[in-house]
């Protein structure tokens, strides 16, 4: 049982043993290793609660005598069987999130819940949602988590790619994250429908951060508008006083602004993903897989959109495309609620009386509501888009983004980056005055 709840890579290296406890778990096998290989599965920068590693190896295995199911049955759901466990596909090399050994970033990120909420979110709530999708949820084989590692099938051995630090530019890049998106949703939306007790259940195994331990993360946040307000003062925009006024006075308040936003109670709410952007997307040509369920979510179906449009796509896009991304989620939103529904053999009138409040409106209202928050995780993560790894150097060192002086922030962002600043800034008060 120690391979259960033990770290299994420290100091950058293997725990031979309770890999092969982990693996032999997950194979009904008893497994000898008999070479391992650790890399770094991501750049510095890209996570930020896990440190992410690709572990290689090469092993012996012998089957136990008993079987074991390769599939999962959610008890009193209707439909098919949850089929992800793929045990067969995962070999040679594994994808492993583990804790980091700093336990001053642990706290600060909360990554015991953090972790809390993605093996909920593999073990228990995309298992249920899956159920209630009109196709199997796009997900990697879960093979283990405790709360210092989570395992996943690494998805490089199927062609799939990381697009890091990359702005939406075309529909080539948009078209599958937000089919997922929808059907993700749109399982939500059929659950509560049809199964509403078991769904309330099911969400409760989402915890919740208190606000009053993520003080020190809305500072860091917070800073980020510092540079925004510095580019406004030296721009030639004709409503930058309008702007840096509205930015002032949100900087002290957006964080428990953003925390009211996700938590108020709308007509229609959803499991979201909770930070959908591109760097938790996989690529095999278009098609798309989301990871990281970490910030997993009960809350308006605008809380992953916001993410995704706001953080990741170029502001020319999204300004001339905004009336088509959201047509086109809402397209998908529908058809993956009206399979599954003429699947189950509801009548027609029942599947109208569903799809009948999912209009233009609605989400374009919902966006504009939440868009602050879609906004501020820009702020935030847009660095990591242009810094070097000499710039993280001199960010660890002085202790953070929000030590560091506009000057210097500023010193390593092109013309572009500093533009794409400003136009995001526009794009969001005129959402936020349109609220």
């Amino acid at each position: 049982m120690a391979a259960a709840s033990t770290q299994l890579i420290k100091n950058r290296q293997v725990d031979k043993r309770a890999f092969e406890g982990i693996m032999g778990m997950f194979w009904n096998a008893e497994v000898m290793i008999t070479d391992i290989e650790l890399e770094p599965a991501t750049s510095r920068g890209n996570n930020f609660i896990s440190d992410a590693w690709r572990v290689k190896f090469d092993h012996k295995k012998r089957r136990r005598p008993q079987s074991v199911s390769t599939t999962k049955e959610v008890p009193e759901l209707w439909g098919r069987k949850y089929t992800t466990i793929r045990r067969d596909e995962v070999y040679d090399s594994i994808f492993v999130k583990s804790k980091p050994d700093n336990e001053e970033h642990n706290k600060l990120m909360h990554t015991e819940i953090a972790f809390k909420n993605e093996i909920a979110a593999y073990e228990k709530i995309l298992m249920a949602l899956d159920v209630y999708a009109s196709q199997p949820l796009r997900l990697p084989t879960y093979v283990h988590g405790n709360p210092s590692n989570i395992i996943l099938e690494d998805m490089e051995l199927k062609k799939f790619e990381s697009m890091n630090r990359k702005y939406v530019t075309s529909w080539e890049q948009v078209w599958s994250p937000i089919q997922e998106m929808a059907k993700l949703h749109a399982a939500s939306i059929v659950m509560q429908k049809l199964n509403k007790p078991y769904f309330e259940e099911m969400i409760k195994n989402i915890i919740e951060i208190p606000l009053n331990e993520t003080k020190k993360l809305a500072t860091m946040q917070a800073s980020t508008i510092d540079t925004t307000i510095h580019l406004l003062k030296v721009s030639h925009e004709p409503n930058a006083k309008e702007h840096i006024k509205i930015l002032n006075e949100l900087k002290e308040t957006a964080w428990g602004k953003q925390r009211e936003i996700i938590k108020e109670k709308v007509p229609i709410m959803v499991v979201n993903h909770g930070n959908f952007w591109i760097n938790n997307l996989l690529y095999r040509k278009n098609m798309a897989m989301v990871l990281d369920w970490q910030h997993i979510v009960y809350s308006s179906p605008a809380t992953d959109l916001c993410f995704f449009l706001y953080v990741n796509f170029a502001t020319a896009f999204l300004t001339n495309q905004r009336r088509g991304l959201l047509d086109y989620y809402l397209m998908h939103l529908h058809q993956s609620i009206y399979d599954v529904c003429i699947a189950r053999k509801m009548s027609i009138s029942d599947i109208d009386e569903m799809l009948a409040p999912l209009t233009f409106e609605w989400i374009d209202s919902e966006i504009k509501r939440c868009s602050l928050c879609g906004y501020m995780m820009a702020q935030w993560i847009n660095p990591i888009f242009y810094w070097s790894e000499a710039v993280f150097d001199v960010m660890v060192k002085v202790g953070g983004m929000e030590n560091m002086s506009v000057e210097e922030r500023l010193e390593n962002m092109t013309d572009e980056q500093q533009d794409r600043v400003i136009q995001l800034t526009k794009i969001f008060i005129n959402e936020y005055n349109g609220n």
